[in-house]
């Protein structure tokens, strides 16, 4: 109870915690989508979709929570950093935010029947951008243009193990959140025209599931020294359509009106996702991961987006972690990862696709039996300058603090 307490805190504190600033693409959809939870997901490339996990929550593959040893309790918190630049200047935008919460609960050992819940990100939206323009009719001006919010989503439900230690598992997802989009002209001081500013804030609101499937180990199939633990994994989640209530406000220096509200349908598409995960000697962990999303399919009020294309990500991962060892030396419980991705984003703009290119690199330091501090670092870069568009450094650091007590002990009778 009191490592619950300690969460709960942690929780509040980083509801305080100051937002600003993004990637001007979010404007585009329903921004930049979040694949991870754990930092030790991230550090691994953000997916592992085979990995069953003992001592850590899974999010991407409900079926990897069969192994969960004792009750777990995760939270943290990610910083984003996003140098953008076009073929004249830069910026540099920060932001940090909360990482979601999970709490998982093993039930049956035995047949790998375990529980988890948790609040988690969904999509992200944060930009703030000024142009200036001349026009022979109203002279110089300023346009702003900013938008801020996302999607989250509540997550409940479970796995269990299959005879032939095939995993299964199975989630109800309730998807919610808020976005709000501003823009303002603003006119030179002998203009006869008004400023006026325009904002729109739509709310969403939606119910879909996850579904999970974990093979059994297929190491003995190649009878290979120190390979174990060879483990194919696939997800899927349906397309989800969501509800969203939406108002718009034009406001000048006379009033602020409201100009329209009503309520439409988003589809949110379909995501399928497959990976490979296997273990040499006890020690190295590697993941192979492909994760898909038709984002071609995505339709707001049944009207399309032609900046948006199909979402794909492929990613590579690596974990050192020396599971059988008996050192009680701090440095030799101490777990390293890395990972690199290539990712087709959802933005298409003007014509061109925006690809990212990312590597990845993390720590886990152990607190004490089963708790852990796991640190991620991620490097991207995304866009291009051609056509007009912008290109992205990304820099992201990943902070989760992972808490294991046992809560149920079996007895047999």
């Amino acid at each position: 109870m009191t490592k619950l307490k300690i969460v709960v805190l942690i929780i509040i504190a980083s509801c305080q915690i100051f937002a600003e600033g993004g990637s001007l693409y979010t404007r585009f959809g329903i921004g930049d989508l979040h694949s991870p939870f754990s930092a030790r997901r991230f550090a691994m490339g953000e997916l592992g979709i085979a990995l069953s996990d003992k001592d850590y929550l899974s999010f991407m593959n409900p079926a990897g929570l069969n192994e969960l040893r004792l009750t777990r309790f995760e939270t943290g918190f990610i910083y984003s950093g996003v140098d953008a630049q076009n073929s004249a200047s830069s910026i540099y935008h920060t932001r940090i935010n909360i990482n979601g919460m999970m709490a998982g609960f093993p039930l049956d050992s035995k047949h790998g029947i375990s529980f988890s819940f948790g609040l988690l990100p969904y999509s992200d939206v944060g930009y703030d951008v000024v142009t200036t323009h001349s026009d022979p009719l109203v002279k110089d001006y300023s346009a702003t243009y900013s938008g801020k919010g996302g999607l989250s989503k509540f997550t409940m439900g479970g796995s269990y193990r299959l005879p032939f230690n095939f995993s299964v598992g199975l989630t109800y997802d309730y998807y919610f959140g808020r976005i709000e989009a501003n823009s303002s002209a603003t006119f030179l001081a002998d203009s006869s025209l008004y400023n006026a500013s325009f904002h729109r804030e739509n709310s969403y609101h939606g119910m879909g599931m996850t579904a999970g499937l974990i093979s059994n180990d297929l190491s003995k199939i190649f009878n290979i020294e120190g390979f174990r633990e060879f483990r194919i994994g696939l997800v899927y989640s349906p397309s989800v359509t969501l509800s969203v209530d939406s108002m718009n406000y034009v406001k000048s220096v006379i009033s602020t009106v409201q100009t329209a509200t009503g309520s439409v349908k988003m589809n949110l598409p379909y995501k399928l996702g497959v990976g490979t995960a296997f273990n040499l000697f006890s020690k190295y962990t590697f993941t192979l991961d492909y994760l898909f999303q038709p984002f071609t399919q995505f339709t707001s009020n049944n009207k399309s987006s032609s900046n948006l294309q199909d979402y794909y990500k492929m990613s590579l991962g690596f974990e050192y972690r020396d599971a059988e060892s008996r050192s009680d030396e701090f440095w030799d419980r101490v777990m390293y990862r890395a990972g690199i991705s290539y990712e087709q984003s959802q933005y298409k703009i003007n014509g061109t696709g925006i690809d990212q290119y990312s590597i990845y690199a993390g720590l886990a330091f152990p607190i004490a039996f089963d708790n852990t501090i796991d640190l991620g670092f991620q490097y991207g870069r995304r866009g291009t300058t051609d056509n007009s568009l912008l290109r992205e450094n990304i820099f992201k650091f990943n902070v989760t603090v992972s808490l294991g007590e046992l809560w149920f002990l079996q007895t047999d009778r």
